[in-house]
């Protein structure tokens, strides 16, 4: 029990004034300032001549010598330990002051400096020495953990461990819940136990929510956080989930911040260590993250060149592609898919925003990355490349394709809510090839999902998600200029067209009911009109247009013609 008890003594951290009440200062009497009793002393020192000045975390100790016969003075001195944040002070009144004046009293009160009295009979020396001992120790303790917080970090660094090892290490130091994120709040790494709403909700969406990144009080934390550049206690905030206090701490290399790191649940009684091990953590981190960024970027480089050769028919033969791809760790054998993502109406994103030119660059950068994490997630091996503001990747469907309809749909709609949530507003539409065989058949499936995306942004069809062999009819018309397009829809609907618009008819919207449906009672119904009146427009559509709507060469030719009325917005 005593080796128990003298080990939990030596790791005790520097004492608060209020412990030193419990302990050595037991005998002395608190006269003012109790607002002020969780002030940490980090030094005791004695006050017997004018020239001593108190210093942070100073506790002074004084038998008022120096100013026993100056009551400004006697007043001045609490408020020269305030400003100077001093612990507190310790006065023997007798012989010299006799007793505290009212006005010391009231002044340690109100700039909560603790304030205590001992008695004539007590030494100096007796209180002093106990608490240079305690914090002699407690800095001992501190000096250890510090190095052997050092120690431990430096070793991940050395053996090649990367941020998810870094993140258990600090988690199991520190026995709490720590999470590690990007500096887009993308979540890098998580460990420990439980938590508040927020850490599950992070964990769950893979980083820090926008409705919680864009709160005013958070970006006021980050900014603080940022100024600070270290570890900054942040409060609840119970409005977005943050149910408890958390540290948080900025990852950093040279002026560039690379992420971030939070602390929820550590132990109380070991701020100080959580302190000193999220600082070491976030210089791991950063030495960490600047190295798998570093191998990203020669790997992306080299992936994509890969890619760009694949799409370009530019590789060579298809025995240096099978080197490459081996190389990469690639597999050619079996299917692939073509995928396209492209941003709808980037330019005029840009020009309704009036974006900088490094701005646009570093939203094009954050698009590629994001949407790289998610075709990733379900295709480890798959090449991705930025181009512009699009990205193109190659997946692999192996020999046993399955359902990679069904797969690719819900891909795309995968990306289409990572991107939304990152910038809400900000729309893509997704696109692609049919399985085709590598390398031979990357360059055409390329051309095909590229026509596919022209002719969604033509038509203004943005938000999509198709594939080259669902386009259908949309795809060939793609291949046909507006002028033409314009001019097929007007003779065959000009006359239709022409009859509505003067007399704010519905004869355009009946006729497509009724080729769309193929049978005049579901055209009625789908129009909520009575079959009659179905059967007096259909009339009228002969009358106006001398068309025989049985004719299944004109029926074609009408049902192709409402389409272009729509793809072009007639």
């Amino acid at each position: 029990m005593a080796a128990k008890r003298v080990e939990a003594e030596t790791e005790a951290p520097r004492p608060t004034v209020r412990e030193a009440m419990r302990s050595v200062l037991a005998s002395a009497k608190l006269v003012a300032g109790a607002d002020g009793l969780d002030r940490q002393v980090e030094w005791v020192r004695l006050m017997e001549t004018p020239e001593v000045q108190p210093r942070a975390g100073d506790l002074m100790f004084t038998s008022g010598f120096p100013i026993k016969d100056d009551l400004d003075a006697q007043i001045r001195l609490v408020g020269r330990i305030a400003e100077g944040g001093g612990a507190g002070l310790v006065v023997r009144p007798l012989p010299y002051l006799r007793r505290l004046p009212p006005e010391m009293v009231t002044e340690a009160d109100r700039l909560k400096v603790p304030l205590f009295t001992i008695s004539s009979d007590v030494q100096f020396v007796d209180l002093m020495s106990p608490l240079l001992e305690r914090i002699i120790n407690a800095e001992h303790w501190r000096l250890k953990r510090s190095i052997e917080i050092h120690r431990r970090f430096t070793e991940l660094v050395l053996d090649g461990k990367g941020v998810n090892e870094i993140c258990r290490t600090l988690a199991d130091l520190l026995e709490s819940a720590v999470v590690v994120e990007d500096a887009s709040f993308h979540l890098l790494a998580h460990a420990g136990g439980s938590a508040d709403a927020h850490r599950k909700e992070t964990i769950l969406r893979q980083g820090t929510p926008h409705r919680v990144l864009y709160d005013p009080q958070i970006q006021r934390t980050l900014r603080e956080v940022e100024a600070k550049r270290g570890p900054v206690k942040v409060p609840a905030f119970p409005h977005l989930g943050m149910s408890r206090e958390r540290l948080i701490a900025p990852i950093l290399a040279a002026n560039q911040v690379l992420g971030y790191i939070s602390i929820l649940d550590h132990p109380p009684h070991n701020a100080e260590l959580a302190f000193m091990a999220i600082e070491q953590a976030a210089l791991v981190l950063a030495l960490s993250i600047a190295k798998e960024r570093e191998l990203s970027e020669v790997e992306g480089r080299v992936r994509g060149e890969f890619l760009e050769d694949l799409l370009h028919g530019t590789y060579g033969d298809e025995a240096a592609a099978q080197r490459r791809a081996r190389h990469v760790g690639y597999p050619l054998h079996g299917s692939h898919i073509v995928l396209l993502v492209d941003i709808d109406d980037f330019r005029g994103f840009n020009r309704a925003r009036q974006i900088s030119e490094d701005a646009i660059q570093a939203l094009k950068r954050e698009f590629l990355r994001r949407v790289t994490g998610v075709v990733r997630a379900s295709y480890q091996r798959a090449l991705v490349q930025g181009r512009s503001d699009q990205v193109v990747a190659l997946l692999p469907l192996g020999t046993e394709i399955g359902d990679h309809q069904a797969r690719s749909h819900a891909l795309g709609l995968q990306v289409q809510q990572a991107i939304g949530e990152w910038k809400p507003g900000f729309t893509i539409s997704v696109g692609f090839s049919a399985p085709i065989e590598a390398p031979s058949g990357v360059e055409g499936a390329l051309r095909e999902v590229t026509s596919v995306m022209e002719s969604l942004a033509r038509f203004k069809r943005w938000g999509q998600v198709v594939a080259v062999p669902e386009l259908g009819l949309t795809g060939l018309l793609a291949a046909v200029s507006d002028e033409r397009l314009v001019d097929y829809s007007r003779r065959h609907l000009g006359p239709l067209i022409e009859h509505d618009s003067a007399r704010k008819g519905a004869l355009v919207a009946t006729l497509r009911a009724y080729l769309e449906t193929g049978e005049q009672q579901h055209a009625a119904q789908r129009l909520r009109v009575h079959p009659n009146t179905l059967r007096y427009r259909l009339d009228r559509i002969r009358e106006i247009t001398g068309l025989n709507l049985e004719d299944p060469e004109t029926r074609l030719n009408l049902s192709v013609a409402l389409r272009v009325q729509t793809l072009l917005g007639m």
